[in-house]
């Protein structure tokens, strides 16, 4: 519900993708792609009761530092306030399917994503993030199911669905207790989110 909008009343469909940050080919021969910062597309004003209106403070949205929104009313969340939501994902690309459209991939987090690098951790797909906003987190995610060898199509497939289901980690890092708050390389990582339960309380 959160992701429909005039244009897309389902909330299912991919219109765009702005912003795009850091990526690189995945194992299995996909590129991915960071929405980075994407607050500063929106223009308008939420009322403050709005259900979208703290999401937004911690985003920053809107900017307005691109003004598109008073060019197209998709980018003016005080007549589209939904479309920021639509926005901050790590996207999919297949170089070999460019009929397809991408893929956003909701099972790793939002946020303005700096980067993602895909790794296989004992046959599992991994992906590292991290947030470009000063002050955030670092974050994994870990597929919940196993990476398929092999050059057949089927095989490809498979792996091109393991970033929808698994589970999403932040990280927390020790502090070594000075004051400049370097940490001492040590931490464990927190687990937020499957594909079926939030994990925060």
């Amino acid at each position: 519900a959160r992701l429909q909008t005039t244009a897309d009343p389902s909330g299912t469909k991919v219109f765009g993708t702005i912003n795009n940050c850091a990526g690189g080919v995945t194992p299995w021969g996909t590129y991915i792609m960071a929405e980075e910062n994407f607050h500063g597309y929106f223009v308008g004003e939420l009322p403050a009761d709005h259900r979208e209106a703290q999401n937004y403070e911690r985003y920053g949205v809107p900017d307005g530092s691109y003004e598109w929104g008073n060019f197209h009313d998709r980018f003016d969340v005080s007549k589209e306030p939904n479309e920021p939501n639509r926005f901050g994902w790590i996207v999919e690309v297949d170089p070999f399917a460019p009929d397809e459209a991408p893929v956003k991939h909701t099972m790793l987090g939002r946020f303005k994503h700096e980067g993602a690098n895909v790794i296989v951790s004992k046959g599992h797909a991994v992906a590292y993030m991290g947030d470009d906003e000063r002050g955030d987190y670092l974050y994994k995610f870990v597929s919940r199911d196993s990476m398929r060898t092999g050059p057949s199509a089927k095989a490809r497939r498979h792996n091109r669905t393991l970033l929808t289901a698994g589970t999403l980690y932040v990280a927390r890092l020790v502090g070594d207790g000075t004051e400049d708050g370097e940490h001492d390389g040590t931490g464990e990582w927190i687990a937020l989110c499957d594909e079926t339960t939030s994990f925060v309380p």
